[in-house]
């Protein structure tokens, strides 16, 4: 009997180590977000691992423990923006050494090396291919009191494959692609997010049919250029099946549209399409 009592304590231990809600209970987010609807889908990305890991979100108008800014570079003034914000915080940093300060997004991935720079008490710093890294960036950052910077060069892992705590009950964002493969040279775009890289159709009709059966009923396609999704994919399983074979390769240019047909053929859901445009459940060529 003492053995089986001291087993459950043990086990109520290990479980308490382990369970991130009992370890940081009292711990509080905000995640501020600047530009576009890929960077809102990105926030909602963050605020599901944040709260994941056992952290929750600050009541409105109440300070955080925890500042995340996932940030732009292409909107005007987004730098003047993200560093007049972070002076706001400098002095209540100075007052809470425990709280912790995260930059993300864009404008992060563009000025991976002058953000600690301008502002040395930020604590966080990651960029827009490894968002699932945050939350132990900021468990890192805080065991080893030192700032970290993680900023990779290739897409980790889709974002909508990550947990989200969405603003909306009825409504949401599912990535389709992310990337773009043209060079505009009014464009920073394709050197922040990457090369064009699209999910597969039957990973993003899983999604949405998951959507759709916890009551979702519109659903928005994002990708830099959805107008370009999936336009690789015949060429693709061409190279799998022939790898020296170049030549005259493939291309499936209305892939996005029979995407957007799929996905109005689930039911349960009123309205599917991109930022562009919204169109009926059923959508026509």
């Amino acid at each position: 009997m003492v053995n089986r009592d001291a087993a459950n304590e043990r086990s109520r231990e290990e479980s308490s180590a382990h369970d991130p809600a009992q370890r940081r209970s009292a711990r509080t987010y905000q995640v501020r977000t600047y530009g576009c609807q890929m960077n809102v889908h990105d926030s909602e990305r963050l605020s599901g691992l944040l709260e994941d890991a056992g952290y929750l979100r600050a009541p409105d108008g109440a300070e955080a423990d925890i500042v995340v800014f996932n940030t732009c570079a292409v909107r005007e003034n987004a730098d003047n923006k993200l560093y007049g914000n972070l002076s706001h915080l400098a002095p209540r940093k100075q007052s809470d050494p425990n709280m912790q300060i995260a930059v993300g997004g864009c404008l992060a991935q563009k000025d991976r090396d002058s953000v600690l720079r301008r502002a040395p008490w930020v604590d966080v710093v990651f960029g827009t291919h490894n968002i699932g890294s945050l939350p132990a960036l900021l468990e890192r950052a805080r065991h080893n009191r030192a700032a970290q910077v993680e900023i990779v060069e290739a897409l980790q892992e889709f974002p909508s494959t990550l947990p989200a705590t969405r603003e909306s009950a009825y409504a949401a964002w599912v990535s389709i692609s992310v990337g773009c493969n043209n060079t505009c040279t009014f464009c920073i775009v394709p050197s922040l997010r990457g090369k064009e890289v699209d999910r597969r159709p039957g990973d993003i009709l899983a999604e949405v049919q998951a959507l759709a059966s916890q009551g979702v009923l519109e659903v928005t396609l994002l990708g830099q250029n959805v107008n370009a999704y999936g336009v690789s994919f015949a060429a693709d399983e061409r190279l799998r099946e022939d790898p020296m074979n170049w030549s005259d390769m493939p291309r499936d240019r209305s892939a996005f549209a029979k995407l957007l047909r799929a996905c109005g053929d689930i039911e349960g859901w009123s309205a599917c399409g991109s930022p562009h445009r919204t169109l009926p459940s059923s959508p026509t060529t």
